[in-house]
């Protein structure tokens, strides 16, 4: 039998498997759906990367999870998160707003300043330079 010049040959399409987090963990996850998620947590399904998300109260949270199907750390996790936000509600404790800070790289660094203050520390500055030539003249 012979080959005809452009037989086509069927190629098989590599499938791409995308893996996200489940509801309850993308709900209320700090992580959910970033790099970390979705390259380490949703894969291998240890929530080695889970945090709660800032200032989540129980009344945000989804219904607790069907806990079938989930690994031992999904179900350690889930409970405990779970667990630890009705407490925390029964005993009417409430976390403080946690407020987003950034660290400068500059302590000196101030954003309030006005332009009027910086213009003045800048002509402060000037006064204080000294020209190498004409301080050796006076001597």
């Amino acid at each position: 039998m012979t080959e005809r010049p452009f037989q086509f040959k069927k190629i098989k399409q590599e499938e791409v498997v995308h893996y996200v987090p489940p509801a309850w963990c993308g709900a209320i996850c700090r992580n959910a759906m970033s790099e970390m998620c979705c390259e380490h947590c949703a894969i291998k399904r240890d929530t080695s990367y889970f945090e709660p998300k800032p200032n989540l109260k129980l009344g945000d949270m989804p219904r607790f999870p069907k806990t079938k199907g989930m690994t031992k750390e999904e179900k350690f996790t889930s409970v405990t998160v779970y667990l630890a936000k009705v407490v925390d509600h029964l005993q009417g404790v409430e976390d403080d707003p946690q407020h987003f800070i950034f660290p400068r790289a500059s302590q000196s660094v101030r954003i309030d300043k006005s332009v009027a203050e910086i213009a003045e520390g800048l002509r402060d500055s000037h006064k204080d330079t000294v020209d190498v030539g004409t301080d050796k003249e006076d001597e």
